[in-house]
């Protein structure tokens, strides 16, 4: 044997004896003390602490009924008129209506909340102009569950009512969506946070508030309000829960209160995510939260297409602390709208920060 394989051996043996003592070690704040300022934000919270109801801002939550040990929650499909930003107007006062499709008035669809272990049915009913379905992303169901049109069930079509029902096995980030014609259906803005929270939470999983960010891309040609589904990598509005800055609204918090803010990617591109005048913690790469030794530190998360994140943080500062896409472009609505002579505002130098674009406003 030589000299350097017994060199290995000896370090791969003090390795298996030290491996046990370093895992029982306590967490340390080697992410700057991050872990820890999180755990004594709340320091008496328990297991059992109300959670707050997840605020995906400018999108209401759908609401339910009990039948027995089941959640009812009845979604329609349905053609919803919204509204961006017109950018011909050099005063930033004047919207354009957008012909998209949602779910029960709004883009994005209503939040879905619910709890690990719960039972749900979920009534969808279709009033568009055309079949759909539902998928209901990253969630463990049945395969006639899962909305995928020609494998596990037969198109919704118009006019009728598709009934899903399972038990939720997990907890986390997901959202539902259509799995028919899905590039068109999507395109028209067809998509809505299925939030799941721990059955038996621990205390660094349970925060003082929780928001939620669904990104969305649009191509919208100038004259026309309907959205171009065709379009891959060429787009112009970029929004949070189907608004584009300046109508998205503020989250708000107090100092030393724990946030999360939940964000979901349904479109063609990635968005890297930034947040100002903190730091947080990645704790849900969407297929629910991992155990804080995977946590990552960071002022910036990349969320891609069909992904979902969660981020923690404790709020600091006082201000209004600014969220927004970090490509630049994804912060500026209409970027392919031909300048009117004369009209004003044709350089877009008025318009500064649209797209996805809002901010939590800290107080002390």
């Amino acid at each position: 044997m030589t000299e350097t394989r017994r060199n290995f051996l000896r370090t791969l043996g003090k390795s298996a004896v030290l491996a046990p003592i370093i895992s029982a070690l306590p967490l340390r704040g080697d992410r700057g003390g991050f872990t820890s300022q999180l755990a004594e934000a709340a320091p008496n919270r328990r297991a059992s602490f109300l959670q707050p109801p997840v605020q995906a801002l400018g999108v209401p939550n759908l609401p339910f009924t009990t039948e027995g040990n089941i959640k009812v929650f009845r979604l329609i499909a349905e053609p919803v008129t919204i509204q961006f930003p017109d950018m011909s107007d050099p005063h930033g006062q004047r919207r354009r209506p957008i012909l998209a499709w949602g779910y029960n008035g709004s883009v994005t669809g209503p939040t879905i909340e619910a709890t690990e272990g719960e039972r749900v049915r979920i009534i969808v009913e279709n009033r568009l102009p055309e079949p759909t379905s539902v998928h209901w992303h990253g969630l463990h169901v049945p395969i006639g569950m899962d909305g995928v049109t020609g494998i596990s069930q037969a198109p919704i079509k118009p006019g009728e009512t598709f009934i899903y029902e399972f038990t939720l096995e997990q907890h986390g980030t997901y959202f539902y969506h259509p799995h028919f014609m899905g590039a068109k259906q999507v395109g028209m803005g067809m998509s809505g946070f299925f939030i799941i929270h721990p059955k038996n939470p621990a205390p660094w999983q349970v925060v003082d508030r929780e928001y939620a960010f669904f990104l969305q891309t649009w191509m919208i040609h100038p004259g026309s309000p309907v959205p171009d589904t065709m379009a891959m990598s060429e787009f112009n509005y970029f929004t949070f829960n189907g608004r584009a800055a300046p109508d998205v609204p503020l989250m708000q918090a107090r100092s030393g209160e724990r946030v999360r803010i939940r964000l979901a990617n349904l479109s063609m591109l990635s968005h890297p995510i930034h947040l100002h005048g903190h730091s947080f913690m990645v704790t849900d790469y969407g297929a629910g939260f991992v155990p804080p030794h995977q946590h990552i530190l960071a002022n910036t998360v990349s969320v891609s297409a069909g992904e979902a994140r969660a981020i923690d943080f404790v709020a600091g500062k006082p201000g209004k602390w600014v969220m927004h896409c970090h490509f630049l472009h994804h912060v500026m609505n209409d970027m392919h709208r031909t300048p009117i002579p004369g009209g004003g505002g044709g350089d877009h130098s008025a318009h500064e920060m649209g797209g996805m674009f809002t901010a939590i406003d800290v107080k002390a």
